[in-house]
């Protein structure tokens, strides 16, 4: 047991005590110190102050205070939390969250991991949104990633609580931005001026509502009948699982596109549906530069990015009448609040049909109700 070493420094009280903390080749001994309280008449002497050393050393005194804990935020992310995320998560996932880490190092300072609180966890959301206008999106990841390895830490018993999950995000932020699901005649005008295999990837997109990950990882083994099975994904090089356990499944394959997979299977010679000429999965990046951007372009025809396809998909089955929970299986969401938050697009003329609608109905029971009044 420990009771540190109390002295003035200046108009303070300080405190000195021994801490274990991580460093390359296992926990060490490290100094620490802490102020206590200013210099007043509350508090006069050392032994004014005992009290409030006794408090910080308890949690090291009680040997409740792992070694983790007394490292740096910093320190914790990089050295425990990130390799960790590397051995359980999707390299897309993992390469995120390195960039979100690297935006971040500047603003983490030497925090101690048990010394990061609440309000430590909002000046820092504050300080990075200040830096530069951020957009809400960055802003909700931050945190995420921030509040993802505290949750780590406290599965670890490294630390209590999650200090993230009291913060809120700052107001001065870039209003997120709307956005895009193709429709079908913006579907249609595009594979009429795309060449092969271009026409077919889109068709795919299309019409399938896969992620541009999941159509680089199809392979012939996985149409059968008239249906796709989604097994794998397809992040830069790493052939992995689909993003989630829900997004394994099948997808019904329309005729239209069975009809063009029949024929773009003549000329392919890869297990891949859609195949480089090494055999590996199609880079769809460079084809969209190469075969896809400059045509449309030329065409006059908008590209708003392959997610719009899976998003036109949802939004042009909703305008059909086709009920979300039936979307929510095709796009093989865990949820189906995210389906109708982000993927069903309503446009203004629909909403302008709908009020519409309202108004008729309500016309209709104004004159069944006055006729009830006369009789």
């Amino acid at each position: 047991m420990q009771n540190g070493r109390i002295y003035r420094k200046g108009r303070s009280w300080i405190l000195d005590y021994a801490v274990k903390e991580l460093r390359s080749g296992g926990p060490k001994w490290a100094k620490r110190s802490k102020k206590l309280a200013p210099v007043c008449d509350e508090f006069r002497t050392a032994a004014s102050v005992r009290h409030l050393a006794a408090d910080h050393l308890a949690p090291y005194n009680a040997k409740t205070v792992k070694a983790e804990s007394t490292d740096t935020v910093e320190g914790y992310v990089q050295n425990i939390y990130l390799p960790h995320c590397q051995a359980t998560l999707r390299p897309s996932t993992y390469n995120g969250y390195k960039f979100l880490f690297k935006w971040l190092q500047p603003h983490l300072g030497d925090v101690r991991l048990r010394d990061f609180g609440p309000v430590e966890a909002e000046r820092l959301l504050s300080d990075f949104a200040a830096e530069k206008l951020r957009a809400n999106n960055m802003m909700r990841h931050v945190k995420g990633f921030l509040s993802g390895a505290f949750r780590y830490a406290v599965r670890m018993g490294t630390i209590r609580f999650n200090p993230m999950r009291e913060t809120m995000l700052p107001k001065n932020v870039k209003p997120a931005q709307e956005t895009y699901a193709y429709s079908l005649a913006e579907i249609q005008a595009m594979l009429k001026v795309l060449a092969e295999p271009a026409r077919t990837v889109v068709l795919v997109a299309a019409f399938t509502g896969l992620r541009l990950s999941e159509v680089r990882g199809l392979k012939w083994t996985d149409v059968e009948d008239d249906v796709l099975n989604v097994h794998r994904s397809v992040w830069r090089k790493h052939v992995s699982d689909t993003k989630t356990v829900a997004s394994t499944g099948t997808v019904p394959l329309l005729p239209l596109v069975a009809e063009a997979l029949h024929d773009h299977r003549k000329t392919s010679t890869s297990e891949y549906i859609f195949a480089g000429g090494t055999g590996n999965p199609l880079v769809i990046a460079n084809l969209t530069r190469r075969d896809i951007a400059p045509v449309l372009e030329k065409n006059k025809i908008p590209w708003h990015g392959w997610h719009g396809f899976r998003r036109g998909l949802s939004t042009n089955l909703y305008e059909l009448g086709v009920k979300d929970m039936v979307i929510q299986a095709i796009l093989r969401h865990a949820d189906v609040a995210v389906t109708r938050k982000h993927y069903i697009k309503t446009s203004t003329a629909q909403a302008e049909s709908a009020m519409q609608e309202l108004a008729k109905a309500w016309k209709r029971v104004r004159k069944t109700v006055r006729q009830n009044e006369r009789t």
